[in-house]
């Protein structure tokens, strides 16, 4: 069954937000909004795809800031919350290697 476009929206304004907050190296901040982020339609599987691929994305950028802490939640939340049955062969590779740069440091 297809997303509503309200769910879309919320989805898409939460991850810009969160891109935002990552870019000015607020990631304690973005936190939050990818708690509730990753909590929008936990059942759709193209949505566990993109939430992995930006956890992927911020995971690395905030080990690269020396946000190990930042990270290290990311990680845990992404464990927690997105199902690794929606996630595809890139999808795990990606958070395989954000976590392997994050635990090399």
């Amino acid at each position: 069954m297809p997303l509503d476009a309200g769910t879309v929206h919320r989805f898409t304004m939460l991850e810009r937000a969160v891109r935002s907050l990552a870019k000015q190296g607020r990631f304690e901040d973005s936190l939050k909004l990818l708690e509730e982020m990753f909590g929008i339609a936990p059942e759709d599987a193209g949505l566990s795809k993109l939430k992995a691929r930006l956890a992927a994305d911020l995971i690395k950028k905030a080990a690269q800031a020396q946000k190990i802490a930042a990270a290290t939640s990311i990680v845990e939340l992404v464990d927690a919350k997105v199902p690794a049955s929606h996630l595809g062969a890139p999808e795990k590779e990606m958070l395989a290697k954000a976590k392997t740069d994050l635990y090399s440091l």
